[in-house]
């Protein structure tokens, strides 16, 4: 699995909005201040709006915001709704079964691997992200 600049992009509007709360926000002024692709804004405001994370208002005045404190989306919760499951070697992965499962002396480093690494980004919100960002 590897986090793409969709999961990244969706990552950094959430946290611009957090800074902004309360405030209806353009989807141009998003992607300019957080340097994403405006072609890459309208599906993941789409994604993050469906999750109940996001609400619009069109017209004048308008734009998104937060529906919800940012204290209650992880960076887990945003990895898994762009990129899906996660899992840190394919050997871990929910579609491939591996010959070897039970007997690879990799699989318990990968177990350990994935629990520490979900740990991290369960426990990171985007509430945090905005307090470390400058």
């Amino acid at each position: 699995m590897e986090i793409t600049r969709k999961t990244e992009y969706a990552v950094s509007a959430l946290v611009e909005l957090a800074i902004h709360p309360n405030e209806h926000i353009s989807s141009k002024i998003i992607a300019s201040r957080q340097e994403i692709p405006t072609n890459f804004l309208p599906q993941i405001m789409a994604l993050l709006s469906a999750e109940g994370w996001v609400v619009g208002v069109r017209g004048p005045g308008g734009g998104v915001r937060l529906a919800v404190e940012p204290e209650n989306i992880t960076v887990y919760d945003v990895i898994e709704l762009i990129e899906g499951p996660i899992a840190i070697s394919k050997c871990l992965g929910t579609e491939i079964s591996c010959q070897r499962e039970g007997g690879c002396p990799m699989q318990p480093v990968w177990l350990e691997a994935q629990k520490e690494f979900t740990k991290v980004l369960q426990r990171t919100t985007i509430a945090d992200l905005v307090r470390n960002t400058p």
